[in-house]
């Protein structure tokens, strides 16, 4: 058996990379039973149906991960951002899956999580220049 080449891709093609993730998603599925993580996400609009807010979050196992929060700037401040989490734990812990978990960095929104009350349970100093990265995480009752 001939040793097989090492290549970098800036950035990889999706193609090649979903090879990657259905052998990660295929070995996880042998150890554990559970099936790829499944994403779902809660949406506003704006009257003309332009998306001025969202958020998606991975559920696998016993646990969601919110993969993105965003609320259009002009539409902040209104408590979108909160509707939106408080929507997507809803359905998670509905459907089973009552620890949530995240990340911020420092420049982000740790304060909005905190209000929330998400928890810190590790903390990456120096992910870039002075700012430190989140990692928070919150058990909802079911």
């Amino acid at each position: 058996m001939t040793e097989p080449t090492l290549e970098f891709d800036e950035p990889p093609r999706p193609e090649d990379f979903r090879v990657v993730l259905d052998g990660v998603y295929a070995f996880i599925r042998a150890q554990t039973g559970y099936e790829p993580p499944r994403q779902v996400a809660y949406f506003f609009r704006d009257e003309r149906g332009k998306i001025v807010g969202g958020v998606r979050g991975s559920l696998w196992g016993r646990a969601i991960h919110i993969d993105a929060v965003w609320v259009d700037e002009a539409q902040r401040g209104r408590g979108l951002g909160t509707k939106l989490m408080t929507a997507i734990e809803e359905y998670a812990a509905s459907s089973g899956h009552p620890l949530v978990y995240l990340e911020t960095a420092s420049f982000q929104a740790l304060p909005f999580y905190q209000g929330l009350d998400y928890e810190v349970f590790g903390e990456l100093p120096e992910i870039s220049n002075g700012e430190t990265l989140f990692f928070m995480m919150k058990e909802l009752s079911r």
